[in-house]
């Protein structure tokens, strides 16, 4: 994690021309407002290996962004406008088969880069999204992301490894989703649901509040089905069922890392 940039009280001065730039204090909260933007892009690790002055030319065009539990955030089909990272809540990606049903492909989570695939073109949206929870994004519009690539050479390396690890999970994604059976994916859907692990205080026990129709969406698989798998997570002790709740003693007897971090489609 590289340091924090110095406070922004101790580097504010009054504009040297009055009227050219915001006043003293207008220029003082916009500078603050541009060091905590910088904070908040550092909580993904893809972009805390940015230089300083990259960071700070990307939060200079940041904005907050929030959405309600549920709220749809962008539609299938439709352009991809923004990137940025989640600060709150999370982003939910689905696809609709044409028998109607919803499949929910990943949930990225607190400090997840979002965007990857609109930042060299203009994209549609391959999936729907949806804010998991009351969400918060930190978010900057695509084309001032691609101006700054443009002033900033880091940036296309930074977009070209991203991309390019993107498309490697999306293939351990696929073949995941292709092989594996539904007390799998659950597993792996509840760990996902669970949050970072890192974000956890020491002993923490994570608790999912969601009901087994919308698991059987995750996974694609039929409520009693969802029911059953539970059942018998919940007899080998891995998982404890309350009302409206599944409580995870352990989050790496359920599901390990490693092998978690292969379905992210970050």
């Amino acid at each position: 994690m590289m340091p924090d940039p110095v406070d922004g009280a101790a580097r504010c001065r009054p504009a040297p021309v009055p009227g050219s730039e915001p006043s003293g204090g207008q220029a003082c909260e916009a500078t603050r407002r541009t060091d905590r933007f910088a904070r908040n892009l550092r909580m993904s690790p893809q972009m805390a290996s940015l230089t300083p002055e990259v960071l700070h030319a990307l939060a200079r065009k940041a904005r907050i962004m929030r959405f309600a539990s549920n709220e749809l955030v962008l539609a299938r089909g439709e352009q991809m406008r923004i990137a940025g990272v989640v600060l709150r809540g999370g982003l939910r990606s689905t696809v609709t088969g044409y028998d109607g049903h919803e499949l929910s492909i990943s949930v990225l989570r607190r400090g997840t880069f979002y965007g990857w695939l609109g930042l060299m073109a203009p994209t549609p949206s391959p999936w729907d999204m949806y804010a998991h929870g009351p969400t918060e994004f930190l978010a900057i519009q695509i084309t001032d992301f691609r101006r700054a690539m443009q002033e900033h050479s880091e940036l296309n390396a930074f977009v070209a490894e991203g991309l390019s690890a993107k498309l490697r999970k999306a293939f351990d994604h696929m073949h995941i989703l292709t092989l594996d059976g539904p007390e799998e994916r659950l597993r792996r859907v509840l760990v996902m649901l669970a949050g970072d692990r890192a974000m956890f205080a020491k002993g923490a026990v994570p608790r999912i509040k969601i009901t087994q129709e919308a698991l059987g969406g995750f996974i694609r698989c039929s409520r009693p089905t969802v029911n059953k798998l539970l059942r018998d997570m919940e007899k080998s002790g891995e998982i404890r069922l309350a009302y409206g709740e599944i409580v995870i003693p352990d989050l790496t007897a359920l599901y390990p890392p490693e092998r978690l971090e292969r379905f992210h489609l970050h």
